[in-house]
Parts: structure tokens; C-alpha cells; sequence
């Protein structure tokens, strides 16, 4: 797509084109992602922004976790200012470009070409506004999408798309049996390996193995204690009496770290 369409690049010639100049800044859409944008114009119009939500992540990179049901309550929040506003007067350039903001928010990477896409919708929405301002985009978007979905369904040509279907399935349908008893054969083997990650994982064996290590210093200190408490309960020689004293200091001292290592660790559990 033509990624600089401001008015000096734009002409309406004579014979009702439209004339494209200065080609040097041209972006790319996969069908992908052309697929997922019209559905997301489609969202924008309804102001559904849980349906908003979802595409944002088909569109995102790999990356880290999302919080769908935050991401879901951030674009409604953002939606929601625009329930009552007629729809011939939302600014969609606008809502997109709002939508790529609560994105990055959330810490979602989408493709580089998603800034300059909604860069060219702001301009060309500007200039549409420009020689109409009372346009109701919508009514002349729903044509559009009409035949965008057709296209991305059946193609330019449908019969072709049919026979390419037809051969994918074929090839599916030889492919399966041999793919199955594969899979059989690991599994009867025990050759089959299951890699399974659980990223929370980690967190939860480091806190158990911390609980168990305080809970055997409690109890080492607590056996001093104990120790000491019964030494000084027998005949009292010096002797006795200076072990007595280093036992008592000993538990307190290790108690007293125990306390600070846990206060220091911000967890009182």
C-alpha cells in the first residue's frame, strides 16, 4: 500500500481516477494480516472491544504472557467514549491508533508495519474528511469489506481456490494414515518424548525448597532452646551454667537472623 498519501500525492483526474504519485514509501500485508485488520475494522465499528482484544494478539510477535481479561477491560474502557458519539463522526485513524497504544501498554509487540499502517489510514482519512466532511466512512466501508472477506474466501478465482482446497485435502487425507501409525509406534515404543514447561513452575519449587530450609533452622533453633532450657534445669556448676549461656546465645542469635532473613525477603509466610 502507498504509505504517503497526503493531498500533494494525491489527484483526481478528469476522468474520476485516482492518481497515486511519489511511490518511494510502500508498505506490506501479508493475506494474514490483511484478514485480521478488516476484522478489526469490523470490531472498531461495533465498538466490541473483546473482539479487538483477540486480534491484537493473533497480530502480536511471540513474546511474553498477556493478560487477556485486562487487555479485554482496557479496550472496552477505551471503546466505551465513543458508545453515544454518531458513527459518521468517530475518527477511525483515530481508534486505531488508540488500539495500537493500549497494545503497547500491555506490553504486546505487533509487526513494525502496524505504525505505518495507521499513519497512511490518518492521512487518508484526513483527506477524505478534507473534500467531504460530513462522509459517513461506514457506508462506504461496508462495501469494501463485502468484498474484501469474498476475496479472502474464494480468491480472485473460485474455482481455482475450490480445485487447491480439493488438492490440500487430498494430500491430507494420503498423509494421515502413515502420520498416525507413526505416532502409534512412538507411543507403543516409548520413544515418544512430552516436553511440557510450566513457566510458574520454578517460582513455586524455589519457595518450597526457602519454607523448608526455615523450617529446619526452626527447628535446629528451637532444639537449642530446648537443649539449653534442660541443661539449666539440672545441678548448676559453672561448668554447666557457661554451656547453658552459649546454647541460649546461640539460639538467640540464629533466631534473630532467621527473623531478619524474613523480614528482608518481604514475605511474613
Amino acid at each position: 500500500f502507498h504509505a504517503d498519501p497526503h493531498p500533494g500525492n494525491i489527484f483526481y483526474l478528469r476522468d474520476g481516477r485516482v492518481a497515486l504519485l511519489d511511490c518511494g514509501m510502500i508498505g506490506r500485508l501479508d493475506p494474514r494480516s490483511q484478514q485480521i485488520l478488516t476484522e478489526m475494522l469490523l470490531a472498531i465499528v461495533d465498538l466490541d472491544g473483546k473482539r479487538c482484544a483477540q486480534l491484537t494478539l493473533q497480530l502480536s510477535e511471540a513474546g511474553e504472557s498477556v493478560n487477556l481479561s485486562g487487555l479485554e477491560n482496557d479496550y472496552d474502557r477505551m471503546l466505551r467514549k465513543y458508545y453515544n458519539r454518531s458513527l459518521s463522526k468517530i475518527n477511525f485513524s483515530e481508534v486505531f491508533y488508540e488500539i495500537l497504544q493500549v497494545s503497547r501498554n500491555n506490553k504486546i509487540r505487533l509487526p513494525g508495519n502496524m505504525g505505518l499502517y495507521a499513519k497512511t489510514l490518518a492521512n487518508l482519512e484526513g483527506v477524505t474528511r478534507g473534500f467531504y466532511p460530513e462522509i459517513n466512512l461506514l457506508d462506504q466501508i461496508k462495501p469494501l469489506i463485502t468484498e474484501v472477506f469474498r476475496r479472502q474466501l474464494l480468491g480472485d478465482d473460485p474455482l481455482q481456490t475450490l480445485l487447491r482446497t480439493i488438492l490440500d485435502l487430498k494430500s491430507l487425507s494420503l498423509r494421515s494414515p502413515s502420520q498416525i501409525e507413526l505416532f502409534l509406534n512412538r507411543v507403543s515404543s516409548e520413544t515418544l518424548k512430552w516436553n511440557i514447561t510450566i513457566p510458574e513452575l520454578d517460582k513455586l519449587r524455589f519457595s518450597i525448597d526457602d519454607s523448608a530450609n526455615r523450617l529446619s533452622f526452626s527447628i535446629v533453633v528451637g532444639s537449642l532452646i530446648v537443649g539449653a532450657a534442660i541443661v539449666a534445669s539440672g545441678s548448676q556448676t559453672p561448668q554447666i551454667s557457661v554451656v547453658t549461656n552459649i546454647l541460649f546465645a546461640a539460639a538467640s542469635f540464629l533466631g534473630l537472623w532467621l527473623i531478619v532473613s524474613i523480614l528482608r525477603s518481604g514475605r511474613l509466610r
